[in-house]
């Protein structure tokens, strides 16, 4: 759900660094992003032709958390998923107060399409690009469907977690016509606060142009 133009407020087009050295510190809860060193978003700057974003893990680091572990809150890791589950329906139902109120307040979201840099919005930059990206899809007489499906917790505490997702995104033009957009991949950061968990930072590199 990107190609975006230059919205208003805070945009910075990333290098490799950036998106590095911003992913792997400065999160509240300490600690969650350790294991994002050599993975899909700190490499999607350099990923040329393959841009599926793979995580290649270092020594010393697991990616994910090892699978079938049991050392975590239950009732957390279903609140984050049914927060991923409503990021997708608040946007494809044009609910844009209920999606950026998934966010935290200065929450950073970095997209990205093949081809292209990475763009991090933050601020009234990021809610006034994406209020006038969801008219705009709502005008044009389509209908998107983000269908998310495999999500794995790298890591999880009881203050932050990290995660990856990925899904597929479904077009239908005029009520008639149904469409497959493309294959779709996220990472994202979150926080637990007062009042529950909130995505703090979020990765969006589809595998191919989403358009409008």
């Amino acid at each position: 759900m990107v190609d975006p133009p230059a919205p208003t407020g805070r945009l910075e087009r990333m290098g490799r660094d950036d998106l590095e050295n911003a992913s792997t510190g400065g999160l509240r809860g300490g600690g969650v992003c350790a294991s994002l060193r050599g993975c899909r978003g700190a490499n999607a700057p350099s990923r040329g032709r393959d841009h599926r974003h793979r995580c290649q893990a270092p020594a010393g680091v697991h990616a994910p958390q090892e699978s079938g572990s049991t050392g975590f809150s239950a009732v957390d890791r279903l609140a984050i998923e049914n927060l991923i589950w409503a990021y997708s329906l608040a946007y494809d139902n044009g609910q844009a107060d209920a999606w950026l109120g998934l966010f935290t307040d200065d929450a950073v979201f970095v997209a990205g399409v093949p081809g292209g840099p990475p763009v991090a919005f933050s601020g009234e930059g990021f809610r006034a690009f994406w209020r006038e990206r969801m008219k705009a899809v709502a005008a044009s007489g389509n209908v998107r469907r983000h269908l998310m499906s495999n999500m794995v917790f790298i890591d999880q505490s009881d203050a932050a977690a990290h995660v990856s997702v990925v899904g597929l995104l479904a077009n239908t033009s005029d009520g008639r016509t149904f469409s497959v957009v493309s294959s779709l991949n996220y990472e994202g950061w979150l926080v637990k606060g007062a009042d529950g968990w909130k995505i703090a930072r979020w990765h969006d590199f589809p595998d191919a142009p989403v358009g409008q």
